[in-house]
C-alpha cells in the first residue's frame, strides 16, 4: 500500500527502510528550464508529474544517468535534489518490480554498474554506435532490464513526445534546442520517459514521499533548486 512520509520524518533514512536492491526511484527534480518542460510532456502514475528515474544499488546508493554522466549518488544527495511540496516533503515515488520479473534484478544491477561514467544523453539520440553510446535516465534503466532480460524489453520503447499535453505543440525549448545543435526533433521515435515508465503494469508503488503534484497542475510553477509547491 502507498505511504506518505510525515512532514517530519528523515527523507533518506526512512525510504532505505523499505527498498531493495532494483527498485526504481521516481522524483520530481529540481533545476531549470530543462527539468519543467521535461514534467510537462508526460503523465505518470496517477498523473503525477515526474522528470527523472534512478535505480536503488543498495547500501544507500543509486545510480542515475544526470549531466554530466551516469553516476553513483547517495540517497541523501538524490533526496535533496527533489521539488518539496508544500509541507517540505520532497517530491519522490518508489516502485518495485512485481515478483514474476524480480529474478533480472541483479543482471539489471551489473549492466548498470558498468554505465558508470558514460556521458548522459540530453539529446535523446537514437541508433548511436557502441563506442559513442550515451544515455538519459529512463532509457538507462529501460536497457538495463532489457539486458537482463535476454535482450527482450521489459519495459516496452514508447514514442517521445516533445509537445505540451496541454496545447499539443511543440515546445519553444525543444524548437531551440534541436535547431541550436542541427537535428531535427526525435518526435514519435521510440525512445521513453521516466513519467511513462513509472506506470507500467511491471511495477508497484511502495512508498510516495510527500505530495507529487499532477503534471497539468498550476503549482509546477518553478523547478528552481530548493523550490516548494505553491
Amino acid at each position: 500500500m502507498d505511504k506518505a512520509l510525515p512532514a517530519t520524518g528523515m527523507p533518506a533514512t526512512v525510504i532505505a527502510e523499505d527498498l531493495l536492491p532494483g527498485d526504481l526511484i521516481f522524483q520530481l527534480r529540481s533545476g531549470g528550464e530543462a527539468e519543467w518542460v521535461i514534467s510537462r510532456l508526460f503523465a505518470g502514475r496517477d498523473g503525477a508529474a515526474i522528470n527523472h528515474v534512478a535505480l536503488y544499488d543498495g547500501d544507500g546508493m543509486v545510480i542515475e544517468a544526470v549531466m554530466p554522466r551516469v553516476k553513483k549518488t547517495t540517497l541523501d544527495d538524490f533526496v535533496s535534489n527533489s521539488v518539496l511540496d508544500n509541507h517540505g516533503r520532497p517530491c519522490v515515488l518508489i516502485c518495485r518490480l512485481t515478483s514474476n520479473y524480480s529474478v533480472l534484478v541483479p543482471d539489471a544491477l551489473e549492466f548498470a554498474e558498468l554505465q558508470l561514467s558514460i556521458p548522459y544523453d540530453p539529446h535523446y539520440s537514437q541508433n548511436q554506435e557502441e563506442h559513442q553510446k550515451s544515455w538519459y535516465c529512463s532509457e538507462l534503466i529501460v536497457h538495463a532490464f532489457r539486458s537482463a532480460n535476454e535482450g527482450v524489453f521489459l519495459f516496452e520503447e514508447t514514442p517521445m513526445s516533445f509537445r505540451d499535453m496541454d496545447t499539443g505543440e511543440l515546445m519553444p525549448f525543444w524548437v531551440d534546442h534541436y535547431q541550436a545543435i542541427g537535428q531535427e526533433i526525435p518526435e514519435g521515435l521510440p525512445g521513453s520517459h521516466p513519467a511513462l515508465l513509472s506506470c507500467s503494469d511491471k511495477l508497484v508503488s511502495i512508498n510516495i514521499l510527500g505530495s507529487l503534484p499532477a503534471r497539468n497542475g498550476q503549482d509546477i510553477c518553478s523547478l528552481e533548486p530548493g523550490s516548494t509547491l505553491a
